[in-house]
């Protein structure tokens, strides 16, 4: 009798322990920013989307349309990848659709949006971005004020653009010479770039926020332990897997991002939305 006991208990356990490893539901990440760039009391909110591949979840998006309101963000940031090259668009576009007059949306292309070596007839993904309203940044920066808040938010293009205009091309010394002089000493300003391994480029940069993507969570990931396998352009192990990384001069957050493939699982590491709040520090002038 004990002995049929335990066996029930470990199959109880074991069941358990897969459900959460293999588990594929939406879930919110919320990360804290301070700035004295901001006065004390005030405060902005964030969602940042990335990678999202192509993926649906619910009918037109609308269960990832709705979770992303119950968050009730100031500003929504795409950093790439919305697009899949081996999907259909459809995905993304009902999604920015949805979203369509809610709140300021910015986005800049990752690699799948720039790659299109694929069977699928190719939209302009920029265009059909900002004819839903969406802010595109293609190396450039704007000033903006959202909710009474004075902001910089700026937008670096995926490298791959800079190799498909020019082989020979340098996206670093691009990203360098359109982003590197912006005056943000007494402004707040946030960056979106997909590739979360650039690092050493943003740290020459000016912004206090780095908004990226690309890494995927490292695709398997063991809580407390190791926070990612497996990255695109870092390999195994990688540093920059998902989460918010404080450096020294600026605020780093990865998305882990939406997609999910049976052929290749993400185990402790599901999609996710991701929630920054951004809480001012400073002194009324």
């Amino acid at each position: 009798m004990f002995e049929q006991k335990r066996k029930y208990i470990m199959l109880i356990i074991v069941a358990s322990f897969l459900a959460a490893a293999f588990y594929n539901g939406l879930v919110v990440r919320t990360y804290d920013v301070s700035t004295d760039k901001l006065e004390a009391g005030q405060s902005l909110r964030i969602v940042l989307l990335s990678d999202l591949h192509g993926y649906s979840y619910g009918k037109e998006q609308s269960a990832l349309i709705d979770k992303v309101k119950e968050q009730e963000p100031d500003l929504i940031a795409l950093p790439g990848d919305m697009l899949d090259r081996n999907r259909p668009p459809d995905a993304a576009f009902d999604l920015i659709k949805g979203l369509e007059g809610y709140v300021p949306i910015y986005f800049v292309t990752g690699n799948h949006e720039i790659d299109e070596s694929d069977d699928y007839v190719r939209h302009d993904v920029k265009d059909v971005f900002r004819s839903h309203g969406v802010v595109v940044l293609e190396n450039e920066a704007e000033t903006v004020t959202i909710n009474g808040i004075d902001l910089i938010i700026g937008g670096a293009e995926d490298p791959l653009r800079t190799y498909a205009e020019d082989l020979y091309g340098s996206w670093e010394q691009d990203v360098l010479t359109a982003l590197a002089d912006i005056d943000t000493d007494e402004t707040f300003s946030l960056l979106l770039s997909h590739r979360a391994e650039q690092v050493e480029i943003y740290a020459a940069l000016p912004f206090d926020l780095v908004l990226s993507g690309h890494a995927h969570g490292g695709q398997v990931r063991i809580p407390y332990l190791m926070n990612g396998l497996y990255a695109p352009d870092q390999g195994f192990f990688p540093k920059y897997a998902g989460g918010l990384y404080e450096h020294e001069t600026f605020d780093h957050v990865i998305g882990r991002g939406f997609n999910y493939r049976i052929s290749v699982p993400r185990i402790f590491n599901p999609p996710e939305i991701v929630v920054i709040d951004v809480i001012g520090t400073g002194t009324p002038p």
